[in-house]
């Protein structure tokens, strides 16, 4: 009698409380992570714990390309380490000194600085995303909630253009390849270089601003036909030697040819009316020498 009670007892439960199914249910919910939640009472918690996954994925994601990004130095790797399957995320702040870091013209061909005045304007540019797709490149300007304010469509062979442009090494220009002949102090270049047009004078040098503001100081300047990597067939190689505190770096420049022998015509030409006036400083009046 008294288990025929129990039983009865336990149907009434399940007929009104539904104790079974109820327990059975927070089981699988609680107890079994790992089992596929299946039917219409877990499907909401399911795509919710999705949900979630795939944010704290592109979180992390977006945390790897900028801690990548950090280890940049040049406005020129920032393009280079572009590649179809690894997007490339940097700070608002990070892309500005990069931007403007650039020793030359080429970063304003990119985007001028009066566009990323735009951009800037709203107070809402956080971030900068690059992404390659194809034969394309496209730089995201993102705003707080990563929301593109602006998206520049690029050619790869943009690409190509960056890796023939300036290129900086460390050693002197000996070692760089240069010949002696054809290195120069900088009182000799910068003189010629003073006589050029603005424009030309950009194509040549960089603004002092780049030297000046990191306390990079010129020593000498080498002109070369042909640099082991840095030389192309309508152009010579510029290269100016400066010292750091701590290291002497070269800064590679490839200039048109026509502005080159321009330039070496008008050296050679200050070197040997140098040499004229040594040689006179070296006779009397007369005309004898000592």
């Amino acid at each position: 009698m008294i288990l025929i009670a129990v039983l009865l007892g336990l149907a009434a439960l399940e007929f009104y409380g539904k104790i079974f199914e109820s327990g059975v249910g927070h089981y699988l919910k609680w107890q079994n992570h790992k089992r596929p939640q299946l039917g219409r009472i877990w499907e909401r918690d399911r795509q919710a714990i999705v949900a979630q996954t795939k944010i704290e994925s592109i979180r992390s994601i977006r945390d790897l390309q900028e801690q990548s990004a950090d280890s940049i130095e040049t406005f020129k790797q920032l393009f280079e380490k572009v590649e179809p399957a690894f997007p490339l995320m940097v700070s608002r702040k990070k892309f500005l000194e990069l931007y403007f870091d650039f020793p030359g013209p080429w970063s304003e061909r990119i985007i001028s600085p009066y566009e990323l005045i735009q951009v800037d304007s709203d107070q809402n540019w956080n971030k900068v995303l690059l992404k390659r797709f194809g034969p394309w490149i496209t730089i995201g300007f993102l705003n707080l909630q990563g929301i593109p304010i602006r998206e520049i469509f690029l050619s790869v062979d943009t690409l190509y253009e960056v890796q023939s442009t300036r290129t900086i090494k460390r050693g002197q220009l000996e070692e760089m390849g240069f010949q002696t002949q054809r290195i120069f102090s900088k009182d000799q270049v910068l003189s010629v270089i003073e006589t050029l047009d603005p424009r030309t004078q950009k194509s040549v040098f960089p603004e002092p601003r780049w030297f000046l503001g990191k306390d990079y100081h010129v020593t000498r300047i080498g002109i070369a036909e042909e640099v082991p990597g840095s030389s192309s067939p309508n152009h010579m190689v510029f290269g100016i030697e400066y010292n750091t505190d701590y290291y002497t770096g070269v800064l590679m420049i490839p200039v048109p040819l026509e502005i080159a022998y321009n330039m070496l015509s008008q050296i050679e030409k200050t070197d040997g009316d140098n040499a004229t006036g040594d040689l006179t400083s070296l006779t009397t009046p007369s005309g004898e020498a000592f």
